[in-house]
């Protein structure tokens, strides 16, 4: 007969007679055509690839086919349960039991069938139409899974009719697929699977409703619960944070004083006092609130002391960094213009440096008389031996100059200076020219230090020095020096002060300074000279004087012998006389 033929036979049951067909039992599944769906009364299209008779069966998941019985399925993207309605693909085919079948190229309408459109789907009864890219679950409709496309045409012409034990097995929710024909790319597979149990809440009926409100309220007990507690652990960690704060804020104010009293408090640091000892005596007297804080802060600075002993005034509004130096050795920073006069003694020199900040006088004392600098003159004012009786080692090599000093200089570099100055200013020839007169670079100083207190002013220096040279040249005549600037050094050292004027009783002063009593050269020099006194010592002018005679206003009267520097001695009498008024 004719392939495109189609038979309208709507007697239930009633098949179309083909010369190409075979005659299959009623519930036989029938493949559809590869391009078009057929909606049926409980009936889901059958997909192109594979053909599974599916009576009672659940829809299968992509990978696996269950049967589920008044179930209905999760789709992957929606779910939308609807009655009697089985989702189509646009390239799948689905057999269902009394479904006809249907030629490649013919469709062949079944009895309460509606066909579908390829570009429209009409519902039928019982029935909503599939959209083409959703899946919707049907009541007893299983949808099978996808699979490799069948073959074409050769793949309907051989088909198997269903084993007896098909109906059997579909009665026990058992699933059996037809085998697929031999020029399929791939084998159909029988699948068994056994339909999963149903829900509580299906089973359960009413139950169910009783155990969710029974959950619900589980759930809304438990949730109160954690948000009492939440606002507990807030409570409990707000309050710790304000007495955490509080402590901090007191502890800071304590150590830098931020809002604390000005008021004056006097307090006493006895000796060899400790960090320890300085923090309890701060709390006593209400300066500082925590004194282990003051020690930890202490112990931060590494400040082990030492505290100097004594009465001292502070303030809580100090912080503990100004409270810790209150009570150690004090040193001014920055530096300071010193100008240390021609002449000055070593006394005059420590009194200008304490008074401008640098250094202690003990202190100073020591390092002039012992310290071992490295200076050539040094050694060798060791090596000469010092006289009995010198007052200062280094009297004499304290160079008279301007300076800038730092004020935290250490004695030692204050000195140092000065004796860098001095053997700038003494250069060798004069050691040379010492040698040449006999004399060593200390008795030079010696000398230049008289000339610089007995001259007038520079203009007399050589006619001074010639005088003390001429005497020294002639020890039987003239064995002493009988200089009154020897007297006052004299006095000034032993007592400490510097009489303004000297009497024939001073001159009778028991010193080894005094040149009215000793004979020669003093232990050392009396002062500091200037260069100018200095060269002058080495190169004295070429004269006869023996005596020299000075007046208030400074002028200088020179004798040869006793008679003249007599009348000298009463010109300057009256001189002093009219000056004094």
């Amino acid at each position: 007969m004719d392939e495109n033929k189609q038979y309208n036979d709507r007697t239930p049951g009633g098949i179309g007679d083909d010369n190409e067909n075979l005659f299959v039992k009623r519930n036989s599944p029938v493949p559809t055509r590869p391009a078009q769906q057929r909606t049926v009364q409980n009936t889901a299209p059958a997909r192109p690839a594979q053909q599974r008779p599916v009576q009672n069966a659940g829809p299968a998941r992509p990978a696996q086919q269950r049967t589920v019985q008044n179930v209905s399925p999760v789709r992957p993207a929606q779910q939308r349960p609807a009655q009697n309605v089985s989702p189509a693909r646009p390239a799948q085919q689905r057999t269902v039991q009394n479904a006809s079948p249907a030629r490649p190229a013919q469709q062949r309408p079944a009895q309460n069938v509606s066909p579908v459109r390829p570009a429209q789907q009409r519902p039928a009864q019982n029935v909503s139409p599939a959209r083409p890219a959703q899946q919707r679950p049907a009541q007893n409709v299983s949808p099978v899974r996808p699979a490799a496309p069948q073959a074409e045409n050769p793949a309907y012409k051989q088909r198997r009719a269903i084993p007896q034990t098909e109906a059997n097995s579909s009665e026990k929710g058992t699933v059996i697929a037809p085998a697929a024909s031999s020029a399929a790319p791939e084998a159909a597979q029988s699948v068994q699977t056994t339909a999963p149990a149903v829900t509580e809440k299906t089973q359960n009926g009413a139950g169910g409703k009783k155990n969710d409100k029974h959950t619900n309220t589980k759930a809304g007990a438990d949730m109160m619960v954690s948000i009492v507690k939440a606002m507990i652990y807030m409570v409990v960690v707000l309050v710790v944070s304000i007495f955490i704060s509080i402590f901090v804020i007191r502890v800071g104010n304590d150590v830098f004083a931020f809002v604390k009293s000005d008021e004056a408090i006097d307090v006493t640091i006895p000796e060899e006092a400790t960090v320890s000892d300085i923090s309890d005596i701060l709390y006593e007297n209400g300066i500082i609130t925590f004194p282990k804080v003051f020690n930890m802060y202490a112990s931060l600075k590494k400040d082990k002391g030492p505290f100097v002993a004594g009465d001292y005034t502070v303030s809580p509004s100090m912080s503990f960094d100004e409270l810790r130096k209150a009570f150690k050795k004090q040193r001014i920073t920055g530096t300071c213009w010193v100008t240390i006069p021609e002449g000055y003694t070593v006394d005059e020199i420590i009194d200008l440096m304490v008074e401008n900040g640098i250094g202690e006088r003990d202190r100073y004392i020591d390092v002039i008389n012992n310290y071992d600098f490295d200076y050539w003159f040094v050694d060798e004012l060791e090596k000469s031996q010092l006289k009995d009786g010198r007052a200062y080692r280094l009297e004499g090599y304290l160079f008279p100059d301007t300076y800038e000093f730092y004020k935290a200089s250490t004695e030692e570099a204050v000195i140092s200076r000065l004796l860098d100055r001095f053997n700038e200013v003494f250069i060798k020839d004069y050691k040379t020219k010492a040698e040449e007169l006999g004399y060593t670079v200390d008795e030079i100083l010696t000398i230049a230090s008289l000339i610089e207190k007995e001259a007038g002013g520079a203009g007399d220096f050589m006619y001074v020095s010639s005088v003390f040279h001429n005497r020294l040249n002639n020890p039987v005549v003239y064995p002493r020096l009988e200089s009154d600037a020897t007297t006052v050094y004299a006095i000034q050292v032993s007592t400490g002060v510097r009489p303004d004027k000297v009497t024939p009783e001073d001159n009778k002063f028991e010193h080894p300074y005094n040149t009215y009593i000793n004979p020669g050269l003093t232990p050392g020099p009396i002062t500091n000279p200037s260069a100018s006194a200095i060269r002058y010592a080495l190169y004295p002018a070429q004269t006869g004087y023996y005596y020299f005679v000075t007046d208030n206003a400074g002028k200088v009267y020179y004798a040869s012998g006793v008679t003249e520097h007599e009348a000298n001695i009463e010109v300057v009498k009256k001189v002093n006389q009219q000056l004094a008024g």
